[in-house]
């Protein structure tokens, strides 16, 4: 067989054993690697999710799609101001090409915003008639060439003259425009500064720090760190909690339980416990505070709430005995469905039941008719 070698191999996988998650999910497909297969619709969904995070941030007071008769340049535009069109603004072309933007996806863009602006077509007419950016946004980013163009306006404007007399025939039925006069005055002063292209990677980098990431990429819950030993000395937003507990105690006991120290050894290691399961529920609480997990931990809270406040409302022999049942019931609950299930222990939904004590949610010591 000449100088050719062959060499024996396997699959990765033969040797492993999969987990119930890679039998139910397959292999893990990068988020970047999604975006070229976007429906087109989801494309614009996924590029208003993503200026969200700008949004969100401050950059921008409203965002909006771009519609009415007539195709102006225009796809995604981003106010920065409630005076909308009379402040500066962004645009943002949404691209859904199968490869990188080449000078031939770009430049008839370009020629159709200048234009339009020129002639001041509406809403082209206001204060501000030009974006402060255009941005082109393609699941492939921008090309060698147009990145270059993005680099050296000079260059890049003359590409866009090069091509003007081909380019103007798309703007619109009829529409015809040479370079000369008024026109060719106003291109040359056009600052293509304005023209910009982001990166695929940047793309999925700022998305990830949205609440859309997660339902839309999918891929499952990043690690969650160690949960750290309560202090030695409790802190304030322990007071109301542990003070039920020691009502709880102090009923069962029959006895005057103002502190720990009054406790026998048993229930002082109770109370130590206690306290270990609400730093679990507190170090979940700080996980969830990821923006793709917003809003999930107050619903993992009022799952618990609906599982145990009928058996917290039940007659016991004392507040002790419903802090035990009601805090053995919430270990037990399955809350299959829940986002964070797959990073949620035992000690986290017991700690939850000391969060919502301390809401005022729950009471051990409860008297019944």
């Amino acid at each position: 067989m000449g100088g050719l070698l062959l060499t024996k191999i396997e699959p990765k996988a033969a040797s492993t054993i999969p987990s119930a998650n890679q039998i139910a999910n397959g292999i893990k497909i990068s988020p970047i690697n999604i975006l070229p297969v976007l429906p087109p619709g989801d494309w614009e969904d996924f590029t208003h999710e993503w200026l969200w995070f700008y949004q969100d941030r401050g950059d921008y007071v409203e965002v909006n799609k771009f519609s009415g008769s007539g195709d102006l340049g225009l796809d995604v535009i981003a106010f920065t101001h409630a005076n909308g069109f009379n402040a500066p603004w962004d645009s943002y072309q949404c691209k859904r090409y199968d490869h990188a933007l080449a000078p031939g996806d770009v430049c008839p863009e370009v020629v159709k915003l200048i234009y339009h602006s020129f002639t001041k077509k509406p809403p082209f007419n206001q204060t501000h008639q030009v974006p402060r950016k255009y941005v082109f946004v393609c699941p492939h980013g921008i090309g060698i060439t147009v990145g270059r163009y993005m680099k050296d306006k000079a260059t890049f404007k003359e590409a866009v003259r090069k091509v003007w007399d081909k380019s103007i025939t798309k703007v619109g039925k009829g529409i015809t425009a040479t370079l000369s006069g008024a026109m060719l005055t106003y291109f040359d002063a056009f600052d293509f500064s304005i023209f910009q292209g982001v990166a695929p990677v940047d793309l999925i980098a700022t998305h990830s720090k949205t609440p859309f990431h997660a339902m839309r990429f999918g891929g499952g819950l990043p690690v969650r760190p160690p949960v750290a030993a309560p202090p030695t000395v409790p802190a304030a937003d322990e007071s109301v909690y542990l003070r039920k507990l020691l009502e709880a105690y102090q009923d069962h006991l029959g006895t005057a339980v103002s502190s720990p120290v009054d406790l026998g050894p048993s229930m002082a290691t109770h109370y130590d416990r206690q306290r270990t399961l609400f730093y679990s529920a507190e170090s979940l609480r700080a996980f969830a505070r990821d923006p793709n997990l917003k809003g999930t931990f107050a619903a993992f809270q009022e799952d618990i709430h609906l599982g145990v406040i009928d058996t917290c409302e039940n007659r016991h022999d004392d507040g002790f005995a419903r802090l035990k049942a009601v805090v053995t019931l919430a270990g037990t609950l399955p809350l299959a469905g829940h986002a964070l299930r797959s990073v949620a222990t035992v000690a986290d939904q017991q700690g939850v039941c000391h969060q919502l004590a301390n809401d005022g949610r729950l009471d051990w010591t409860i008297k019944t008719p």
